[in-house]
C-alpha cells in the first residue's frame, strides 16, 4: 500500500551510481569495445554524488551521443564548477537540460508559470503545452 509521504532514497555507492549510469548510459554497447566510455562514464557518475535522478538525467542523454569525445564535453563542463550545496542536483540537471531541443526546453520554461511548490495535473500542463503550440497532439 502507498502512504502519502515522502521517501527519503538517500545516495548511492560509488558502485551501485556506476552500475546505474552504465545500465541507462551504455544499454545496447558492448564494453569490451567501448573502454573509453568505461573510464569518461565513471567520472561522470562521480560527479553526480550518488544522487539517482542525476544519475539517470545525464546516463539518457549520452545513451544517445556515439562519440567519446560528447561524453568528455559532459565531464569537463563548467557547469561542474557552479557553487553548489552539498548533493547538489543542479548541474547534472543542468547539464541535461541544456541537451534538450530547443522545441523541449520551451515545454520546460513553461512551467515557470507556477509557483515553487505548486502541485499541478500532468494532463493539464499537457493540454496547456496543445494550447499553446508547444507540443503536437497525436491521435
Amino acid at each position: 500500500m502507498m502512504g502519502s509521504g515522502a521517501i527519503n532514497v538517500g545516495t548511492l555507492s560509488c558502485e551501485v551510481s556506476w552500475a546505474l549510469f552504465k545500465r541507462h548510459s551504455l544499454e545496447n554497447r558492448d564494453l569490451e569495445e567501448h573502454l573509453e566510455f568505461e573510464d569518461v562514464g565513471r567520472k561522470i557518475a562521480d560527479k553526480c554524488k550518488g544522487l539517482p535522478l542525476a544519475l539517470k538525467a545525464l546516463a539518457g542523454i549520452l545513451r544517445c551521443k556515439s562519440e567519446v569525445d560528447e561524453w568528455r564535453d559532459i565531464l569537463r563542463s563548467d557547469i561542474w564548477e557552479l557553487p553548489s550545496c552539498l548533493n547538489c542536483i543542479l548541474p547534472a540537471l543542468m547539464l541535461s537540460y541544456n541537451d534538450l531541443p530547443p522545441d523541449l526546453k520551451l515545454c520546460f520554461a513553461y512551467c515557470a508559470i507556477y509557483a515553487k511548490n505548486y502541485q499541478f495535473c500532468k494532463d493539464q500542463v499537457i493540454h496547456l503545452w496543445i494550447a499553446n503550440g508547444l507540443v503536437q497532439q497525436f491521435r
